[in-house]
């Protein structure tokens, strides 16, 4: 099946605008370690270096949160990748509203977060349906795929909430992932493959395993391309690091080398492992149930023997991550809605799922049926518990009432109090 060009188009620009609209008129807003992000974009533009000391109002009254004086000058303590990706409208704001930097120096814009975060999540959201497309050719299976990726998952209640790293992340790596597909096709592609993958490591450190993951998978597959391959990641890579020595002096900021958050035992990795997966307040499964499906998809697509390769780069790379973020001590991410980490792997995810809407005709029509209804019946529920993120106070509220979740992490696994269910303010346990 193919699409005229115009109706591709068209069909691109809709599914952009319309999720942009939903995520910005979605009326929660969570700019906690994002709240520097647009003031670190004006640094740079302005050829500070991420030097917040123009805004030392709005620190103070902030209490200087997740601020590092490298060199003796404040800068956020988190990736600047955000900041230069969202730069060239940041410029384009301040270069119509000559006010918007004094607006900067007294507050967090938190409304222009959910903007950009919004449509960096629809962009990421129309990006994906070209890949599903690509894989299956049916308009209807990716079109659903799509709506599931775009409000059954975190991609709602978290990465459109604010510019936290996720959304841009997973904007880089379904750029990625549609690079991959193309160059099927037209091996030539794999070549810029590179340059979003850098990139997403700059916007979060978590991106080192699809680095590693992707650049075996060319070296085997693509050898011709291979030295083109690095030689575009060296655009991103070589500034970035010569950024990182001018200002920190060292290639690499404290954010990634683990000294700004805490590192867990073999105890804590397995709570952590696993609370990702099933904890009520922070589990994968728990608040994106279809991603059960995942499972059975990713044995699914290793059926197709052209692209069994690629799928299990896909599948090292789910792998990975999550075992990476065993790693940390602070596994629940702090205050957020549900499992905020694993939002990182999500169109990998959704991409496995899909295959549970394609079953090969051996099948048979009535398992085929049991498994679109299977999955449209768990991608309900789970559009169901991230609109309770994405449209409702109270479960953001769960963080700190009625105690501090980062003081009290048993709290992660009351199933009494789950947050997607919290109905009010106040726990129901008071």
């Amino acid at each position: 099946m193919t699409i005229p060009r115009r109706a591709a188009f068209i069909l691109t620009f809709s599914i952009l605008v319309s999720l942009t609209a939903i995520y910005i008129a979605s009326p929660i807003k969570t700019p906690a370690d994002s709240r520097w992000s647009i003031h670190t974009a004006m640094s740079l533009i302005e050829g500070h270096g991420g030097d917040l000391s123009d805004y030392m109002l709005v620190l103070k009254n902030n209490d200087f949160y997740a601020i590092e004086y490298p060199g003796g000058r404040p800068h956020t303590m988190f990736p600047i990748g955000v900041s230069v990706l969202v730069a060239p409208i940041v410029a384009a704001i301040a270069a119509v509203d000559p006010s918007f930097k004094e607006m900067l120096r007294h507050g967090v814009p938190d409304n222009l977060e959910k903007v950009l975060a919004s449509i960096c999540g629809a962009t990421a959201a129309a990006t994906f349906f070209w890949i599903v497309f690509g894989q299956f050719q049916s308009l209807t299976i990716s079109l659903v795929m799509t709506a599931l990726f775009a409000f059954a998952t975190s991609m709602w209640s978290t990465a459109t909430r604010s510019l936290w790293q996720h959304g841009p992340l997973v904007l880089m790596f379904v750029i990625v992932m549609l690079l991959l597909q193309r160059a099927k096709l037209r091996p030539a592609l794999v070549q810029y493959v590179s340059l979003p993958l850098a990139m997403a490591y700059v916007v979060r450190p978590t991106a080192a395993i699809p680095v590693v993951v992707v650049t075996i998978y060319v070296a085997v597959f693509y050898r011709r391309w291979l030295i083109r391959y690095i030689g575009w990641a060296l655009l991103i890579a070589v500034p970035w690091l010569a950024y990182n020595e001018a200002i920190y002096g060292a290639l690499f900021s404290p954010y990634y080398l683990g000294l700004s958050y805490g590192v867990g035992g073999d105890l804590v990795f397995l709570e952590s492992f696993f609370g990702q997966l099933i904890s009520p307040a922070r589990g994968l499964l728990v608040y994106s149930p279809v991603f059960l499906l995942a499972f059975t998809g990713f044995a699914l697509s290793l059926r197709i023997p052209g692209d069994r390769a690629l799928h299990l780069a896909y599948g090292a790379v789910v792998a990975g991550i999550l075992l990476s973020q065993g790693l940390l001590a602070s596994w629940w991410a702090g205050h957020s809605f549900g499992p905020r980490y694993t939002t990182d792997i999500v169109p990998f995810l959704a991409y496995f799922t899909a295959f549970n809407l394609q079953l090969p005709p051996s099948f048979g029509r009535p398992t085929r049926a049991v498994a679109w209804s299977g999955t449209v019946a768990l991608a309900a529920v789970s559009i169901v518990i991230h609109a309770q993120g994405a449209l409702r106070t109270s479960p953001n509220l769960w963080n700190a009432i009625p105690n501090n979740i980062d003081q009290h992490p048993e709290r992660l696994w009351d199933w009494t109090d789950p947050q997607f269910m919290r109905t009010k303010a106040s726990s129901p346990k008071l």
